[in-house]
């Protein structure tokens, strides 16, 4: 990696001056250009991610359709905090 060029300017301000600064914006803009992230890859990572946000959500759906089928046969159970519990008689 090249180095910046910052306390080594010269004081009078010519023509070394501005070959410095051109210097430094094409070093930065060759970094920036490494820093592009491949979009598909972030595209693969959302899909993937939208993906187990159904599951979870299809899972907690089977789990409160399975305590209101127990419930209906008066088993004593609850979900509470997003946990399956027995509670007591008449709760």
């Amino acid at each position: 990696m090249a180095e910046l060029i910052t306390d080594a300017l010269p004081l009078p301000l010519g023509r070394g001056f501005r070959e410095d600064l051109v210097l430094n914006f094409k070093i930065i803009k060759d970094q920036l250009n490494e820093l592009d992230v491949d979009t598909s890859a972030i595209d693969e990572l959302k899909k993937k991610f939208d993906d187990i946000s159904g599951e979870i959500n299809d899972y907690e759906a089977n789990i409160q359709a399975i305590v209101n089928i127990l419930s209906d046969y008066d088993v004593p159970i609850a979900i509470v905090d997003g946990k399956v519990t027995r509670t007591e008689e008449g709760e």
